[in-house]
């Protein structure tokens, strides 16, 4: 051990009077330097006297022969740990004045005082040897640049950080031997206290415990940590936080809940009756610079250092605990989780999946209008690069899952209907509960400031002026809470009445009527089929319409079946084939296109976009790329008809010409037409064979001489 030798009247020790010839001239030319430096801010105000010892070597400088004005005192790190050189502002400057070769001596108490790193220590070390500064504390005066010096002031900076390491580790051993005990004692969470024994117990405020239970409940109900938020702040309730530290320690006041002590509240273990000491942990890779407090990671519960359940009152059940973990984990935005209820109208977003590769299908939605959605495996072509694995339109796929969770909630009716009742009234006696409580609040503090106004003398009149001041605002404070509580309570009934119940049942009874009502959102629907569907798996057959779909039940058990999907040509059909032949077999028969349109219909076949079914155009195109020859269409005759005669839209559609050039044509005599004797006065055109081919030829006609007029009527620059 180092024995410490008390300085003389002069400042110097008998050992310095023997290694005072270590330095010279040029060492007394230079500056020499007294560090001072405390760890912590209790230190420098506790312990004074190390804290004067440090300054007196002052006088030890001048004793050894520099003037007053050549002593420098660095202490701007008093209250600061060595551990490092981060925040110590002294011990840079120390280190880029002997860089600049302005010092020839470094005083310090001891070596700790320093540095307590061998890192920085040695760092230091090489700068004195390289700039032949001196090094003195209590026990002498060294030269970096003789190796047994270097030696022994290496010896010393390994001591002093070994030193640290056991103090901190004997520390970390007692807190640790403490809190497996149960009784290191930490800051508890809203809705705790230390009670005089040392020990955890509820907050003794009744509307403090019955707001962090109805946090759980709420979260329990709403399953996301954006709806508790949105539910709280909808009916103004706060939160009863302890002050932890200051002039009104212990004093409870209220705040206006937010998301991350929210957050903090649903996964601290402490609510489940838990003692836990070490869930976050220092991570030296993750401390920032200037930042002391960083590098705090949260620890999974494998890791903790102590839990020891069932040690302190709890608020919710450990079981509860674990499911809510759960929820908060599967809320989370990523590619194997099913994520939290959004308000979009995809009503399986998280809960569908590819059947190819298991991951997760994406919604995509097309905000064009009726916000139209899709699902679509982009996992390949987020990896790889690749085409997109599948894809289809949303609404059906959607239709098929209803009717199945309807289904399957038929049974469950009756239960629904004692449990939605139940719920609503339990509800709406707890936020009663909770306004009560603040209005016995709100009157307690009035009538603690009129107390207070009236104990005052009435002499002293600048007080009387302040607590009637604050009497009044208490006041005003009341009846604004009492206006708030009488729009509550117009608002929402304390209780139900007979018919609201008997509404309750009725809808609880009629689960569709229930489900398409306008009342009932998106995100309700959402939160329904999660509570029995675990997952639904998708197949898309190819590039064909029909897609195999497994719904997955909550519980057990599956239920299969096919979803025909809207695609975007008919030759993607699985039936191809056999709308083609029959198409085929019946052009040949003479059937009409609107003939067909309606067979194909009635056999069961569906065209690859429309929900109606076939129609005649649709017919005609597939005839037309099948190279078919169609009957010629059969004219709709009126009774008043001669032979060859057309209505004008049939007869422009046979020709391949626009109605309104017909139109034209009877205006100007081209085509021979006469008007039926009817009140309508339609018109009616006569064309044969021979006629129909002049039709023809003369609109190709026509059409050539308007083209050739543009050409020869355009200026040559124009068409340059």
């Amino acid at each position: 051990m180092n024995s410490t030798r008390v300085p003389s009247k002069s400042g110097l020790t008998a050992l310095d009077d023997v290694r005072a010839e270590k330095i010279r001239a040029f060492h007394r030319e230079r500056l020499a330097v007294v560090y001072v430096r405390q760890s912590t801010v209790q230190q420098v105000l506790d312990h004074q006297e190390s804290t004067r010892l440090q300054y007196g070597l002052v006088s030890r400088a001048q004793a050894l022969g520099w003037a007053a004005d050549r002593i420098l005192v660095i202490d701007e790190d008093l209250g600061k740990s060595a551990t490092s050189t981060q925040g110590r502002t002294g011990f840079q400057r120390l280190v880029s004045e002997v860089s600049l070769d302005h010092v020839g001596i470094i005083f310090g108490v001891e070596m700790s005082r320093l540095a307590r790193s061998n890192k920085d220590w040695h760092q230091l070390l090489e700068l004195c040897a390289l700039f032949h500064t001196l090094i003195a504390d209590l026990d002498g005066i060294y030269d970096p640049v003789q190796y047994n010096d270097r030696l022994l002031l290496g010896l010393k900076g390994t001591i002093s950080e070994a030193e640290l390491h056991i103090l901190k580790q004997r520390m970390h051993q007692g807190r640790l031997s403490k809190a497996q005990r149960g009784e290191l004692q930490f800051a508890l969470p809203i809705g705790y206290i230390w009670s005089p024994t040392d020990e955890i117990q509820f907050d003794p405020d009744e509307q403090v415990q019955q707001v962090v239970r109805l946090v759980f409940r709420t979260f329990d109900e709403l399953g996301t940590l954006g709806g508790l938020v949105r539910y709280l702040a909808q009916h103004q309730i706060q939160l009863g936080v302890r002050v932890r530290e200051g002039p009104g320690k212990g004093e409870l006041v209220w705040r206006r809940p937010n998301r991350v002590t929210l957050q903090m509240i649903l996964k601290h273990p402490l609510y489940a009756g838990s003692y836990v000491y070490g869930r976050r942990q220092d991570d030296p890779r993750r401390k920032q610079p200037e930042r002391p407090r960083t590098g705090r990671v949260v620890m999974t519960p494998d890791e903790w250092l102590v839990l020891l359940p069932n040690h302190c009152p709890s608020y919710i059940s450990p079981e509860q605990y674990e499911r809510n973990q759960a929820r908060l984990a599967a809320n989370r935005a990523r590619a194997d989780a099913m994520g939290a209820v959004r308000t979009g109208p995809a009503l399986l977003a998280g809960l569908a999946v590819c059947a190819r590769g298991s991951c997760r299908l994406n919604v995509h939605y097309d905000d064009g209008g009726a916000r139209l959605h899709t699902y679509e495996c982009v996992e390949r072509w987020t990896h790889y690069g690749e085409p997109r694995c599948q894809h289809l339109a949303g609404a059906c796929l959607d239709t098929f899952v209803i009717q199945q969770v309807l289904a399957a909630l038929e049974p469950a009716t009756l239960e629904l209907s004692l449990t939605a009742t139940e719920h609503l009234e339990q509800e709406r006696t707890e936020l009663d509960q909770l306004w009560q409580h603040r209005r016995e609040r709100a009157a307690y503090e009035v009538e603690r400031a009129a107390r207070q106004y009236h104990a005052v003398e009435p002499e002293h009149r600048l007080v009387a002026r302040t607590l009637e001041r604050a009497w009044e605002e208490k006041l005003a404070s009341q009846q604004q809470l009492e206006e708030e509580y009488h729009r509550f309570v117009q608002r929402q009934p304390r209780l139900l009445s007979e018919t609201e119940r008997e509404a309750i049942r009725r809808l609880a009874t009629d689960i569709p009527t229930l489900w398409s009502a306008s009342t009932t959102t998106a995100a309700d629907r959402k939160e329904i089929i999660r509570q029995v569907v675990e997952r639904v798996i998708v197949d898309v057959q190819g590039s064909s319409e029909r897609v195999k779909v497994c719904i997955e039940w909550i519980g057990g058990g599956h239920t299969e079946g096919v979803v025909i999907r809207p695609i975007g040509k008919l030759s993607e059909l699985s039936t191809y084939p056999q709308i083609c032949h029959q198409v085929q077999v019946l052009t040949e028969a003479g059937w009409a296109a609107v003939a067909i349109a309606q067979a194909l219909n009635e056999a069961g076949f569906r065209p690859p976009r429309s929900t109606t079914g076939f129609r005649a155009e649709m017919i005609t195109q597939l005839q037309r790329q099948l190279g078919m020859k169609a009957p010629r269409p059969r004219v709709r005759h009126h009774e008043g008809f001669l032979p060859h005669e057309w209505w004008p839209t049939e007869l422009a559609r046979h020709l391949r010409i626009p109605r309104g050039t017909l139109l034209h044509w009877i205006r100007q005599g081209v085509l021979r037409a006469r008007q039926l004797d009817e009140p309508l006065h339609r018109w009616v055109v006569w064309a044969d064979e021979a006629e129909q081919e002049r039709l023809r030829a003369y609109h190709q006609r026509v059409i050539g001489d308007e083209f050739r007029h543009r050409w020869t009527d355009t200026p040559l620059a124009e068409q340059a």
